[in-house]
Formats: C-alpha cells, structure tokens, sequence
C-alpha cells in the first residue's frame, strides 16, 4: 500500500474542498422528513457529476477509483455536507451492487437517474425478528408467473419516508437452509400494498416498512436468485455501506473543534495531564482510523476484495467516533449536557448530538457481529 497519493487524487481533493468551502448550504429540509439535507445542495453535487463517480461513464459516473471515493466523502463528512443519509444508502448500498451484479437493463434505468439526483433508494434489510442476524427474516417473495408478490415488514428503514425506491432481501426459498434462499430485490415504493409508518429514535426518524401482497415484476430482482449472502460474504461492503472517508471526515472535523475549545476558549483544560492525554490517544485513533480507511479505499481500487479489512474498519470507525463524544463530554462535566441555545453551554452546545449521533455509529452491525466476522474471516476461527 502506497501511504501518498497521486497528484490527480491531490487535485481532485483540492477540487472537493473548493467545492464545500464555496456552495452555498441552503435550506435544510425537514429533520423530521430527511435528516440534515438539502435537496438545492444534493443538485449541485449531481451536476459536479459526483455522485456515483467511481461508476462508469456509460452509467453517468466519472470511473473515478475508490481512493478518490475515499477523498471525497472524508471531504464531505469533514464539511458536514448536507447529502441527507439516503445519499450513502443509494450509492453506496444499492448503487454499487447494481454496478457490480444488475443486468444491463437495471443498470441503464437506475444508475444515470441516481447520478443526475433524481431518485433516491432506502435500505430494507432488518425486520422485527431479524436485527443483525439477516438470515432469520421472514419476509417472502413468492414467485407468481413473471412476478413476485412480496409480504412482510420491515423495521429500522431510515429514509423510507422520503425514497423512491427500497433495496430489500426477502426469502424467496423456504425450503432451502435459511441463509440460501434469500434474495435481492429493488421496489418501487409507490407500488400498491407498501406503507411506511415512523419510528423514533433517540438520534433519528426511521421507519417500519410493511409489504401486504405487493406484486413486483421479476426483472427487479437485483442478482441471481437465492444468491443474496453469497454477494454478502465476497463483497461484505455491500452490507456495511460504502461510505468509506464519511466518518473519518466527520471525527476529524469534531476532533478538531474539541482541541480549538480546549486550547483557545477553557485554557485550564490545556494545562491538565488528564486531558492532554485523552485527547493525544483520540489524536492517535483516528489517525489509525485514517489508515485503515484508505487501505480498504486501496484494496478496492487495486481489484481486490476487503473480507475482514472491512470489517475492521467499520468497527474503528464506530470505536472512535463514540469514545470521541465520551471523553468530550466527560471533560466538559455537566455542563456538556446543555443544549443548543443555552448561553452556558459549551461549542455552542453541538456535544450532545454528536453524542446521540455516536450511539448508533455502530449500526448497521453491532460489535459483536464485527468481532466474530473479524474471528472468522481474519483468524479463521469457527463461526
């Protein structure tokens, strides 16, 4: 692994950084609807061409590598971009699956409309009874001539609300050991039989998705038939999002903010041996978290496939981004809790939702679905 990049990859980053420090951030839509997006911002990016970038030119992106992916979203993490949380889902989840696995047909239709920003497509993989353990859904796609009709319910569907479109697994096999008959299929949300009803959450809306004989043309599914963990188990990014550089971007920028504080508005707290400490080991993860980030980033640029790195990556992601937050608001004390608008709360009072936000920095697996993957893919040890 290279530890520099090229001068092109430089100019592209310098490109990026321009492009934040100078676009406008409009109105945010609705927190409620969308968290932290900005449709008039989510244009701009569609017309620098950047979303979707590392796809191919014929499917609207700019065959750009993953190291240059990599750059771009720590640039954007870092300047809190406004992208809402569906941008990751519909690149990263289903746009890159479609690359790799869709027919020619689906990646004509769905890749150029997600690079000019027209559609948008939520994540529908966990259920009530199937959390990190996929295998155990129970939604079911039951062939019917060239369709499928879909019943089931689906939970923790961030983004449902406001998509277009939902990438979900349902079993389409149930005579076949339960992680071989599941498959992928790409759903019209407005497809008759489909609700979708909130759920809160400390940090974010998301939502229940229920499916009450919803017929579905057998051209949407997504890859071969009963294949789904297959696609999983060679390709494990597909399932822990390809927003390699988002979070590194995003710790940095908090990280940053916390030493500013320390050093320049509570200058007592710079003399402490305690918190120079705290803050030198935080200084030290996420420069680990920065490694780890571009190796995955190399791998995938040099054609070859992250089994456990991915994991590991996501794990010190999650790792960081939540003992960040903790050590920030231990060093603040009580006062760390107030909120935004309070005169007496510290940074303005952003800690305690980058606190909330870190509680689920975990998802979408908990650290011990990454520690066992990481035994297993990494070690060899038995599942």
């Amino acid at each position: 692994m290279k530890f520099g990049f090229s001068e092109e990859q430089l100019r592209f980053r310098e490109e990026v950084r321009e492009f934040c420090l100078k676009t406008p951030r409009y109105k945010l839509a609705n927190p409620m609807e969308e968290s932290f997006y900005s449709p008039e911002y989510y244009r701009d990016v569609a017309a620098k061409g950047w979303i979707g970038l590392q796809w191919p030119k014929q499917y609207g992106g700019q065959g750009r590598s993953w190291v240059e992916t990599a750059l771009f979203n720590e640039e954007m993490g870092y300047h809190r971009a406004p992208l809402g949380d569906l941008y990751y889902q519909t690149v990263g989840l289903f746009g890159d699956f479609c690359c790799e696995y869709g027919t020619e047909r689906q990646k004509k239709d769905y890749l150029p409309r997600i690079a000019r920003g027209e559609i948008k497509v939520a994540r529908g993989y966990t259920e009530p009874n199937a959390g990190y353990d996929l295998a155990s859904m129970e939604t079911y796609a039951r062939p019917d001539g060239d369709n499928y009709i879909i019943n089931g319910h689906k939970r923790f569907i961030t983004g449902a609300n406001v998509a277009d479109h939902v990438f979900l697994m349902a079993r389409t096999d149930l005579d076949a050991p339960k992680e071989k008959g599941i498959s992928f299929f790409v759903v019209d949300l407005k497809t008759p039989g489909i609700s979708v009803s909130p759920v809160w959450t400390i940090a974010l809306r998301t939502n229940d998705v229920f499916f009450d004989n919803v017929r579905v043309p057998g051209e949407n599914m997504v890859g071969e038939k009963n294949r789904a963990f297959e696609y999983i188990d060679k390709d494990p990014h597909f399932r822990y999002e390809t927003s390699l550089g988002l979070a590194l971007g995003d710790t940095r920028r908090t990280f940053e903010r916390f030493v500013r504080y320390v050093k320049e508005e509570d200058k007592r707290l710079s003399q402490s041996p305690q918190v120079r400490q705290k803050l030198a080991e935080i200084a030290t993860e996420i420069e680990i978290l920065r490694l780890m980030t571009y190796r995955v980033a190399w791998m995938r640029s040099a054609g070859l496939s992250p089994k456990y790195e991915i994991y590991m990556e996501k794990f010190c992601e999650a790792e960081t981004s939540q003992k960040l937050t903790s050590i920030a608001m231990e060093i603040l004390g009580l006062f760390g809790q107030l909120e935004i608008g309070s005169k007496h709360a510290p940074l303005r009072g952003i800690m305690p939702i980058y606190s909330r936000t870190a509680l689920i920095s975990f998802l979408p697996g908990s650290p011990e679905i990454l520690r066992n993957a990481i035994a297993q893919k990494a070690l060899g040890l038995p599942a």
